[in-house]
């Protein structure tokens, strides 16, 4: 078990971002009308983002969105020590992803930049890899930029009917600062099932192209075995009440996965966000998205929120987080 903690570490502002253009589960050419309805009740997913323009990629959304959120949190671009990016949908495997952003807005050398190939608890693994660098460093306030997200649909077989109705592009950028304060700010459980590797998958095809492929029986099975086990252990090492987290925000794999997970792993349903049905299943974008949709509405007491991403790998990492900060931007439609 890779159980931790982290001190000081806070999320200062998150920005998300969409393609404008959007495709309806209930208009879906591979599916008849009777199965569109199925479908949209089992997944919770009926309108899904889409880039509509090949020759932009996942970087070209990570550009607008690390220079809004520099904007709206009012930092100079000389005061950030680390930028990272969580993708798998890359269109270029060398350099790396935030190099080039790095060398696009002119940010100053002494940047550590790094990329992390993962999908689905993405943003976890991300949040816990600058929190633990953020510790590291010998430099008051240090601040981060953690990107997060994919533009899954260029991975989809457009006639593949398993996983058209549930990916989503959308990405996210999060501000996260080193307060130096002394109190524990986060609580980490990550895991890895590696026997699930085939679960979720890019096969290569004899036309040369790499389409996504998924086994909707092996993701559910391994989510709901091992995802309630993580969460407990999580609670167990933290020594705080569950009932102590202003919200539980889950990886949006489906709404037949995730109401699962929340009923074994025994949660207040009402404390669970979705953003399922607008935005679908948006890779390791989809739990910072999903607390933009609903920040207006969150009910902030204990000002703690308990996250938990799980997919491709198969892969699992959930934390318990000190959350308070400055803005979470709801989601906002980009157009090139």
């Amino acid at each position: 078990m890779a159980l931790s903690k982290s001190i000081g570490i806070q999320i200062k502002g998150i920005i998300n971002l969409v393609p404008k253009n959007s495709e309806d589960n209930q208009s879906l050419e591979l599916l008849s009308e009777e199965e569109r309805s199925a479908l949209i009740k089992h997944t919770g997913i009926r309108y899904r983002r889409v880039n509509p323009n090949d020759s932009i990629g996942v970087k070209n959304y990570f550009n607008v969105g690390v220079d809004k959120l520099l904007n709206r949190l009012k930092w100079e671009k000389e005061t950030i020590d680390i930028l990272i990016c969580v993708t798998q949908t890359a269109k270029v495997a060398i350099p790396s992803i935030s190099c080039q952003i790095h060398g696009d807005l002119d940010f100053e050398s002494h940047v550590l930049c790094y990329d992390i190939n993962s999908g689905c608890s993405g943003f976890v693994y991300g949040l816990h890899t600058v929190s633990q660098l953020l510790a590291g460093l010998d430099k008051p306030k240090a601040r981060a930029i953690l990107c997060c997200g994919d533009i899954s649909t260029s991975l989809i077989d457009s006639s593949d009917r398993s996983v058209r109705p549930i990916f989503s592009d959308a990405v996210s950028i999060v501000g996260i600062e080193n307060t130096n304060d002394d109190s524990i700010s986060g609580y980490f459980h990550l895991e890895t099932m590696g026997k699930g590797q085939s679960a979720i998958r890019t096969e290569l095809e004899e036309s040369g192209n790499s389409f996504m492929r998924l086994n909707g029986i092996d993701v559910f099975n391994y989510s709901v075995s091992h995802v309630p086990t993580n969460i407990q252990k999580l609670v167990d090492f933290s020594k705080k009440s569950i009932d102590e987290m202003d919200a539980f925000v889950f990886h949006q794999a489906n709404k037949l996965i995730n109401d699962s997970i929340t009923k074994k792993a025994g949660l207040e349903s009402s404390k669970v966000l979705s953003s399922l049905y607008e935005y679908g299943n948006t890779a390791s974008a989809s739990i910072p998205l999903t607390i933009g949709t609903a920040w207006k509405d969150l009910n902030e007491k204990s000002r703690w929120i308990l996250i938990s991403g799980f997919g491709v790998g198969f892969s699992i990492a959930s934390a318990m987080i000190s959350f308070a900060p400055e803005f979470v931007a709801s989601p906002e439609e980009i157009e090139f």
